[in-house]
């Protein structure tokens, strides 16, 4: 079944309040011309900043030393281009503070930053630092090196294939970070942080009321930190890795199918050591409430999309060895649609509405019709 966002949802009731058409509202949103359509020409060593109250910023890459901007906004808005030392500036300017969707193509080499208030962000193919920040929005950074941050309030961020110190932070929503290789951050107040094909030399990973889950390599001499109030955490590691465990829960278990040794006595709320081939790297997880789990590679289910996907399909952390399920592999239709590219959160936005507006029709004529008697 269909399950619109609830930015779709009120856009819809919004609409609807109005008495406007609605199934005509999101094709006319994607079909709409930028009323500004600038490229300039930018030199090493120069910086991007792109400050948007409200609306969306995507950027792409291309292997020319220019900047093109092209963006739709009411007509009182104009688009600033500025450029003062090594910063270039874009901004709107004009009448009061409206919605502003930018298409930026910039050169690889060119550092980013992205900020606003009620902003989705989307990023690929940056070879330099990136940072996205908004507090309602959500984030999507593939590529990235050096320095990758991207911080909302309100949002899920994704982050792929980025290279150095990666830091994501969210407080209500998601965090899903793979291929990622560096010392890397993450931490939410209420999501889940997913992490696939990771190979990091620090791992630091916190969150108060989520899951936690960790796929891939372990570099030698690394430190994960993984730690939950209450959620479960799932370590994913190859039997032939090197590594040492220390465990903490309170009101959990734990259990492996990890060939590991067992140090010393394991008591409920002491801290319990468990190693796996020579212990080199160490992993310190705790969790208050839930269980902690290690894992050989398949032999746990593919994570869900978002927090709405695991609401309505709870077992999205279960392990098969408890539930007697068998193995599953991911399929299209179990992952965020955000994570195709950096464009797909606002064209699964304007789905969601076509989809709602169309069901808000059917039902419309369903009900005209029963009036009717027909």
């Amino acid at each position: 079944m269909f399950r619109t966002s609830r930015p779709a949802c009120i856009a819809v009731a919004f609409v609807v309040a109005l008495g406007l058409p609605l199934a005509g509202t999101a094709q006319e949103r994607a079909s709409r011309q930028p009323q500004t359509d600038r490229t300039v020409t930018v030199t090493k060593g120069s910086r991007l900043t792109v400050s948007n109250m409200a609306g969306e910023v995507v950027l792409r890459t291309w292997d020319r030393d220019s900047l093109r901007v092209q963006a739709s906004h009411p007509p009182r808005i104009t688009i600033d281009i500025q450029t003062t030392g090594n910063i270039v500036a874009v901004k709107a300017k004009g009448g009061p503070p409206q919605a502003v969707d930018y298409e930026i193509t910039a050169p690889t080499w060119l550092p980013v930053k992205v900020s606003g208030q009620f902003i989705y962000i989307g990023i690929e193919g940056v070879q330099n630092e990136v940072s996205a920040e908004t507090v309602r929005g959500d984030i999507v950074v593939k590529g990235g090196s050096g320095s990758v941050t991207a911080k909302t309030i309100e949002g899920e961020i994704i982050v792929e294939d980025a290279k150095g110190r990666i830091n994501a932070s969210s407080v209500n929503e998601g965090i899903r970070i793979s291929g990622a290789n560096g010392d890397v951050t993450a931490d939410s107040t209420n999501g889940d942080i997913i992490l696939t094909k990771v190979e990091a030399r620090s791992l630091e990973v916190t969150t108060v009321n989520g899951d936690i889950r960790f796929e891939g390599a372990i570099a030698p001499g690394s430190m994960q930190r993984i730690s939950t109030h209450n959620g479960d955490i799932t370590v994913i590691v190859p039997e032939t890795a090197n590594a040492t465990f220390t465990v903490r829960t309170y009101n959990g278990d734990f259990n492996s199918n990890l060939p590991v040794k067992t140090v010393g006595e394991v008591r409920r709320g002491r801290r319990a050591t468990y190693t796996l081939g020579t212990g080199n790297a160490e992993f310190e997880l705790e969790s208050f409430g839930g269980t902690v789990r290690l894992r050989k590679p398949g032999t746990v289910p593919a994570p869900r999309g978002r927090q709405s996907d695991k609401d309505h399909h709870p077992d999205q952390f279960e392990d098969p060895a408890e539930s007697g399920a068998a193995e599953t592999e991911a399929t299209s239709g179990d992952q965020s649609a955000r994570s195709a590219d950096i464009g797909s959160t606002r064209d699964a936005r304007s789905a969601g509405v076509a989809a709602a507006a169309t069901a808000v029709t059917v039902s419309a004529t369903a009900t005209t019709a029963k009036l009717h008697g027909s």
